[in-house]
């Protein structure tokens, strides 16, 4: 059985290897005991060591008050450091930088109105009332006043938008008004990877928990539009829906079709509503969905070729006095010229020929092209394969 060592048996030893020390010391200096001039010393030698192993010890202390107990403890609550984040124009949340601690605080009255928030969170519309997490649940707050509007008591929480807010209790979905009444409960339970719940222009994105779908439920809670699409994505009144087959459609104000599915894409900007079709080529819509453009371009270009011939000119560098010198030496230049074709852009990285007069000799169905002379063209296709064509657009073996 092993016996422990008390602090007192410790620092016993410790002083009695210090004397064997200090006796060895003086038995070689010629010094013996029993006589007054021994005695007097070993009485100054205790003395000196004790006085070190005390100033030693204050020097122990004051190190680790410094450094540990005035940061970590005494600076914190005698001097606080908090950083600001407006909730409103007198309302912030502060975190303390010294201790860590949170706290929800008016600014004009100097009062702390929640104390240990986790995080608050303002709606884009600045709606009156924002979420905020405390001791792992989410509630309410209202962002003038900083008073608790609705307790916490949400495994999730979302910010209002139209009236309403999605929460989440008791592994299920629901919607409550300001007051905190639940306005919708249609048993919908929430899918793990659905980002937020907000309506828009009354409708509200939700995402199937069995089949991973997305639909669209109305201000009822009722489907508008069933969970059975791959993504949906909103641009401002629009609603650009994709289904498993890849096919998609533009959907306007009461989810009416704007333009239907197609086998392609749609994507929606500032001068109207572009349809990505298989092979590549765009088409343009207005915003009610009638085509302006069967077969849009976005950019034409010419394309350079190497003729093969050098020419040598100058070279050029600058002087401290900015003035330009030449120098007699000559650098070769690679002389290019402009083939028979031209280049054009439809979607967005995807190229075909244009003659010289504006008409389409191929489909954009090129990554890249080049030309190899005036009238062949090194054209790269979606798989990464390169076929040489000619003015015409024929394959040339």
């Amino acid at each position: 059985m092993k016996k422990k060592i008390s602090s007192r048996l410790f620092f016993t030893v410790i002083w009695r290897g210090i004397a064997q020390v200090f006796c060895f010391i003086g038995r070689f200096l010629g010094y013996k005991g029993g006589n007054s001039y021994t005695k007097a010393l070993w009485r100054i030698s205790a003395t000196c060591l004790t006085a070190l192993l005390f100033l030693f010890t204050i020097c122990i202390i004051y190190t680790f008050t410094v450094n540990v107990v005035i940061p970590k403890y005494v600076q914190p609550s005698l001097n606080p450091e908090w950083s600001d984040e407006y909730i409103s124009n007198h309302i912030v949340f502060q975190t303390d930088n010294w201790s860590g601690k949170t706290r929800v605080y008016n600014k004009v009255t100097g009062a702390t109105l929640l104390e240990d928030v986790d995080w608050v969170t303002v709606s884009g519309d600045n709606d009156s009332l924002a979420v905020f997490s405390k001791d792992g649940k989410r509630g309410y707050l209202n962002r003038f006043t900083g008073k608790t509007a609705i307790p916490n008591i949400y495994s999730r929480a979302w910010i209002f938008s139209e009236g309403v807010a999605a929460v989440e209790i008791n592994g299920k979905l629901q919607f409550i008004d300001k007051q905190g009444k639940v306005t919708i409960d249609k048993d919908f339970e929430i899918h793990h990877s659905m980002p937020d719940v907000v309506f828009h222009n009354g409708y509200c994105l939700l995402k199937s928990p069995e089949n991973g779908k997305i639909g669209i439920i109305d201000r009822k809670g009722n489907w508008a539009l069933k969970p059975e699409c791959t993504d949906i994505t909103r641009v401002d009144s629009f609603w650009i829906v994709e289904k498993n087959n890849g096919s998609t459609a533009v959907l306007g104000e009461g989810l009416k079709v704007v333009l239907p599915y197609i086998k392609g894409f749609y994507y929606i900007e500032n001068n109207g509503i572009f349809a990505a079709m298989p092979d590549h080529t765009l088409r343009r819509y207005d915003f009610r969905g009638s085509i302006i453009d069967s077969l849009y371009i976005r950019s034409v270009a010419q394309i350079k070729y190497s003729t093969g011939e050098l020419k040598y000119i100058p070279t050029e560098y600058y002087n401290d006095g900015d003035s330009i010198t030449l120098s007699t030496a000559f650098e070769p230049i690679n002389i290019k010229a402009t083939a028979k074709c031209l280049c054009y852009q439809a979607d967005w990285g995807w190229y075909g020929l244009m003659s010289s007069d504006g008409h389409i000799i191929t489909p954009p169905s090129f990554s890249e092209i080049t030309a190899v002379n005036a009238d062949l063209f090194l054209c790269k296709d979606e798989n990464g394969y390169s076929v040489l064509l000619d003015g015409k657009g024929n394959r040339v073996k």
